[in-house]
């Protein structure tokens, strides 16, 4: 109990020690302050006794009476003073209203008013600094700034004769400090003083404890009731009542983003497999047996399942080599009784070899889910996207600003839209409009079409293939001018200057732009070298400039992937493809070509060594009308860009073909050649073709079947010369023909 109420006494004590710095700073002030009006009196007391002493002597002033039944008033607004009793020292008071007041007037002796201005100004107390001023508050002046015309105050006696009565003053007093600043007399007349025929600066400390500054001016002295202006201000510039009324009407315009809500989108439960722990065991003990008939022992360490892929995990005895079981894939895909079984050997991180084993039941990744999912919001990036998920089950996000640029392909109905889709989606739940801005190229016309009249769409979505050269074209001058403004402010990217200029009104928000382009093959057969041209400058620097692409292909070949655009874009995702070939071509390694189709995809990220297998989320093209119907009723009419739809349009125009197009368009009738096709499908058949074998089959000159070779080049047909050795095929029949169907190639 003692220590109780030590503990409560010293805690009192400390209470106390804390109080009295305050206590004792605001006695001093006030000491001070009544020091200083003491002194001003006395001032003015003494002032007043001197004027007193040595007036003229003159007849009485007596008031004289206007048309209007008004008081003659000076024209500076004087204060009126009369004596006391004779008995008093002489000070200066106010008039008092009343028959008194009247008949002081019609006894005391006019003044000089230059004089008495002249003593008054000596009287009064001018504050050397903003600190000396009385600390009492101004209600009003903590806000905006505020300009108050106040009309000089004091008490101006006017006399009134009237025939058949007495003489009487009438007191009629102009609108007061107490009605403006409610204060006390003392205040107020230090007020006045201060105010009166000067202009000054006015120090306060106002209720919020802030230090703004009053300016007190008078307008003129022209005036027959000088008016005399107060501005208070905070020191820096506060906008007006207008202009934030303006700037809240313009806010108040633009609807605000509401997120689209995740019951939006589709889902079903997982199917029911009662059977999973039975399939397990029973692909692991073929997997260990089939590798043993071929004298490869194995014993297996880890089982992890996905959605779709079971990768079981196996460990090599030693003198076994690892590439001994790569090569054992169809033999292992025999004895499993199934198709699409990769082999990773070894895994990544892992001294272990992983046999990816399709599942007998399968199960769909809907887009719903991982948006849900805690690591998708809670993402600080704003353009996280959903990608799928890995074969053991756990979701996969993707960042565009780390990618920075993704390169997508795949054969037809293999996923790839689907994929584009499900990011487009996850960016509406993930970033508003005013923070990221979307370009759409849509060279099918069906497939994106869908987006147009959102908020986030710089321009609606692009169809024509010029256009979309041509805003490829204004993305690259787009990077060019934000490069100068991120240099402007010496920042390093769009992260750095938009926290630079975040307090400066007048400097443009700069928002991420992602360029979506759902098929190249269109653009290259358009205008090649200028799509070319400006994919390789975008994804050089454009990272650093907040601006992203996005590119996707069902024609992975080398005329439209080429050399420069791969060693550009770094970050890819390869689906179902036709060949090993075309996978090197997307990916540089083989097994695109042994995915399942349905979603499953490999990617391959930036700096990795080997992609990643992943099962791509679904979103149904019902669930995206239904999230973009909702943005739009609840934004309103999409204002798109009119600028950046121009400038698009200028470029469009500039953009011409290259020889290579030019090659399959009109002036391919130059250089038409009618053993073109018979060539082609020779090499079809074959599998390779050299110009030998031209000459051989097809009976011609060492010119011509070179002439041929060459033409099927960049047609994207062959690949590129490697010596003597002959040159493989890059394209299937089934391709072959889709590039006749769609006039491709004339032949």
């Amino acid at each position: 109990m003692l220590l109780v109420v030590i503990s409560l006494l010293v805690i009192f004590a400390l209470f106390l020690l804390g109080l009295t710095p305050h206590a004792v700073r605001i006695c001093i002030a006030y000491k001070l302050y009544e020091q200083r009006e003491k002194l001003r009196a006395e001032r003015a007391a003494a002032q007043a006794r001197k004027l007193h002493h040595n007036k003229p002597e003159v007849e009485p002033a007596v008031p004289v009476p206007v048309q209007n039944g008004g008081e003659q008033r000076r024209a500076r607004g004087a204060y009126i003073y009369e004596e006391e009793d004779e008995g008093s020292e002489g000070d200066a008071q106010p008039a008092d209203s009343g028959a008194e007041a009247n008949a002081a007037a019609d006894t005391e002796p006019a003044i000089d008013p230059a004089a008495f201005d002249a003593a008054l100004r000596d009287s009064e107390y001018v504050p050397e600094s903003a600190d000396d001023a009385p600390p009492f508050d101004i209600p009003g002046m903590a806000n905006d700034t505020v300009t108050e015309h106040i009309k000089p105050v004091g008490k101006a006696r006017t006399a009134k004769k009237q025939a058949g009565a007495g003489a009487k003053s009438e007191q009629q007093a102009e609108p007061g400090l107490h009605e403006i600043f409610g204060e006390s007399d003392d205040e107020l007349d230090f007020i006045r003083k201060f105010a009166e025929n000067r202009s000054g600066t006015l120090g306060y400390v106002s209720a919020d404890g802030s230090r703004p500054s009053g300016g007190v001016s008078e307008l003129g002295d022209e005036a027959s009731e000088a008016d005399i202006t107060l501005s208070v201000s905070r020191g820096a510039a506060v906008p007006s009542q207008s202009q934030t009324a303006a700037r809240a009407e313009q806010q108040a315009e633009k609807p605000k983003y509401v997120f689209p809500s995740t019951t939006l989108l589709h889902i079903e439960p997982a199917p029911k497999n009662s059977d999973v722990s039975e399939e397990l065991h029973s692909n692991a003990v073929k997997l260990v047996e089939t590798l043993r008939s071929f004298k490869v022992r194995t014993r297996i360490v880890n089982v992890s399942r996905g959605p779709t892929i079971t990768r079981y995990e196996l460990v090599p005895e030693e003198g076994v080599r690892v590439r001994s079981i790569a090569n054992l894939v169809d033999d292992i895909a025999l004895n499993l009784a199934t198709t699409g079984v990769r082999i990773e050997a070894p895994i990544p991180g892992k001294s272990a070899v992983g046999i990816e084993v399709p599942n007998r039941v399968v199960s769909t990744v809907y887009a719903r889910e991982l948006i849900e999912n805690p690591k998708f919001m809670q993402a600080p990036s704003k353009l996280t996207v959903t990608l799928g998920m890995d074969v053991a089950g756990e979701p996969v996000y993707l960042d565009i600003a780390k990618m920075p640029h993704l390169l997508i392909a795949g054969a037809t109905g293999m996923g790839k839209s689907v994929c584009i889709n499900s990011m487009i989606v996850s960016l509406l739940y993930k970033a508003t409009p005013d923070e990221v801005k979307l370009i759409l190229v849509d060279p099918k016309k069906v497939e994106l079409n869908i987006y147009n009249g959102l908020p986030h769409l710089l321009v609606p979505v692009v169809s024509d293939p010029k256009k979309a050269a041509g805003s490829l074209q204004w993305a690259v001058a787009e990077m060019e001018r934000r490069f100068d403004l991120i240099e402007s402010v010496s920042a390093r990217d769009i992260r750095g200057y938009n926290i630079a200029t975040k307090d400066d009104p007048e400097k443009e928000f700069l928002p991420y732009i992602v360029i979506i382009i759902d098929e190249l093959a269109d653009l290259m057969m358009t205008a090649p070298s200028d799509v070319e041209e400006s994919i390789c400058r975008l994804a050089q620097k454009a990272r650093a400039a907040g601006m992203h692409l996005i590119i996707g292909t069902q024609r992975p070949s080398v005329d439209v992937i080429t050399g420069l655009i791969k060693a550009n874009v770094p970050s890819r995702i390869a689906f179902t493809v036709s060949s090993q070939t075309d996978s090197r071509v997307v990916i540089d390694t083989n097994g695109a070509e042994k995915l399942i189709g349905r979603g499953d995809m490999l990617y391959a990220p930036v700096g990795s060594i080997k992609p990643i297998r992943v099962q791509g989320a679904y979103v149904s093209e019902k669930d995206v009308e239904a999230v973009v119907e909702f943005i739009k009723q609840n934004v309103g009419e999409t204002d798109y860009d009119s600028e950046v739809i121009e400038s698009i349009e200028r470029e469009a125009e500039r953009c011409g073909t290259s020889k290579k197009s030019a090659a399959l368009g009109s002036d391919a009738d130059d250089d038409f050649d009618p053993m073109l096709k018979p060539a082609i499908e020779l090499a079809l058949d074959s599998g390779k073709i050299a110009t030998s074998l031209i000459q051989r089959k097809l009976k011609l000159g060492y010119g011509r079947a070179a002439k041929l070779i060459d033409r099927m080049e960049e047609m994207g047909i062959v690949s590129p010369p490697d010596g003597n050795k002959p040159r493989e095929v890059l394209i299937t029949r089934q391709q072959y023909m889709e590039m006749v169907v769609n006039r491709d190639v004339e032949l």
